[in-house]
C-alpha cells in the first residue's frame, strides 16, 4: 500500500484543485472533471471507496487542505487490523483423505499455464552462414579424412590414389 500512496501522491502534484466547500472539491486533469469529498470519502472516478486507499483526486485534496492523507485511508490497512485477523484461533483443516470435496471440482483438470514471450526487443537475426561444424574443445584436435577426387574414397587423395 505504501508503494501505491507513494505513486499516487507523485501524481497529484499535477492535478488542478478548485475548492467549492470545506470538504469538496473539483479536480481538473488531463482525463476530464472531477468531484472529490474528503468528508464522505467518494470521488467521481469511484476508485476511492473501492481500493480503501485515496485515488490521486483524493489526495491532491489532501495536499491542498494540509489533510493527513493516512486518515483517509481504509483501517484495514492498518497494523492493528492485521493483528486483529490473526488474533482468533485458526483451525488445521485435518487429513487431506477425509475431506468432502464435489465431484465437479475433483474432475477439474489443472494444466500448467501459457508460458508468454516477455516483452522486449525482438533478436537480431544473424549475418552470414550459419555454422555446419562444431569448435573443437581445448585440447582436442580434429583431423579431416581425405577424399579422393577421382575415386571418391576415403583415406587418400588424387596424388596417392591407386584406382588410377
Amino acid at each position: 500500500m505504501e508503494k501505491d500512496l507513494a505513486s499516487i501522491i507523485a501524481d497529484a502534484r499535477y492535478l488542478k484543485v478548485h475548492a467549492l466547500g470545506q470538504f469538496e472539491f473539483h479536480m481538473v486533469d488531463l482525463d476530464g472533471d472531477g468531484e472529490v469529498n474528503l468528508m464522505t470519502k467518494s470521488c467521481s472516478c469511484d476508485m476511492f471507496p473501492i481500493i480503501g486507499i485515496p485515488c490521486v483526486h483524493a489526495v491532491a485534496a489532501a495536499i491542498d487542505r494540509s489533510v493527513n492523507i493516512y486518515s483517509l485511508c481504509s483501517p484495514f490497512y492498518t497494523t492493528e487490523m492485521w493483528g486483529e485477523s490473526y488474533k482468533e484461533t485458526i483451525y488445521l483443516t485435518g487429513n487431506e483423505d477425509e475431506w468432502i470435496v464435489p465431484k465437479d471440482i475433483k474432475n477439474i483438470e489443472v494444466v500448467v499455464p501459457v508460458a508468454k514471450q516477455p516483452a522486449s526487443r525482438p533478436k537480431k537475426k544473424k549475418v552470414g552462414r550459419t555454422k555446419t561444424k562444431r569448435y573443437p574443445s581445448t585440447g582436442e584436435v580434429l583431423r579431416k579424412e581425405r577424399k579422393c577426387s577421382m575415386c571418391g574414397g576415403l583415406g587418400n587423395n588424387r596424388a596417392s590414389c591407386k584406382a588410377r
